[in-house]
């Protein structure tokens, strides 16, 4: 079975840290950039590296994106190439194309421009490690593309033998599963079940009604 291909343009700390985790994951990728201390910088980690200037309508032109299933534009520190650079890509008929923004100004111009994706790194960690400090039971949280939050949490000391239910029934919290010793539970095999401790609920909410629950379980 063949790889799946991606193009990263734009070979900063972002651009360069996303091929290789993107490589990690099995995925094929080319990668491009400007610069070329950059390209070589990486060429050993991608499976193709180019020296272009996505910036360049004859570059974007010149390529047969239709290869890749995404191309990822992670130009985040300078705003006018990375808008530029989805204008080409736009141009020369690319759909699937996630943006790497420095500021919200960045997001809410990239999603204006039709890309499927926009993605502020320092800001999404920012919200991550201060849910983490302020709830240290919240395992993981990921916001998805429906603005609802998906979040895994352990249950503590005085959580255990309460009824999972009744524990999240009031804060419009949904429970989606809950794994025990490693074994994943679907919803419907858990209504009545007692928590014991080293269970993680796997939960499904907007952002503020999971807060909510979160102060209220501390």
């Amino acid at each position: 079975m063949a790889k799946k291909r991606i193009a990263v343009i734009g070979l900063g700390r972002f651009g360069t840290a996303f091929c290789r985790a993107a490589r990690g994951a099995g995925l094929e990728v080319m990668a491009m950039d400007s610069d070329q201390g950059r390209v070589h910088a990486i060429a050993d980690d991608v499976a193709e590296a180019i020296i272009a200037d996505g910036t360049d309508p004859k570059v974007t032109a010149s390529i047969d994106w239709r290869q890749f299933f995404a191309v990822v534009v992670a130009i985040g520190t300078d705003l006018q190439s990375s808008l530029i650079t989805i204008l080409n890509l736009k141009e020369v008929g690319v759909e699937a194309i996630w943006c790497k923004t420095r500021d919200n100004y960045h997001y809410q111009l990239a999603l204006k421009m039709g890309v499927s994706r926009a993605i502020n790194p320092e800001q999404a960690m920012g919200e991550m490690v201060a849910a983490w400090l302020g709830h240290p039971e919240l395992l993981t949280r990921q916001v998805l593309s429906t603005g609802q939050v998906l979040a895994e949490l352990e249950v503590n000391a005085s959580h255990v033998e309460r009824n999972v239910v009744g524990l999240l029934g009031r804060h419009h919290v949904r429970l989606l599963g809950m794994t025990r010793y490693k074994d994943y539970q679907p919803e419907q095999l858990i209504q009545s079940a007692r928590l014991q401790p080293g269970d993680k609920l796997l939960l499904l909410a907007d952002a503020e009604q999971l807060e909510t629950c979160l102060r209220n379980l501390s």
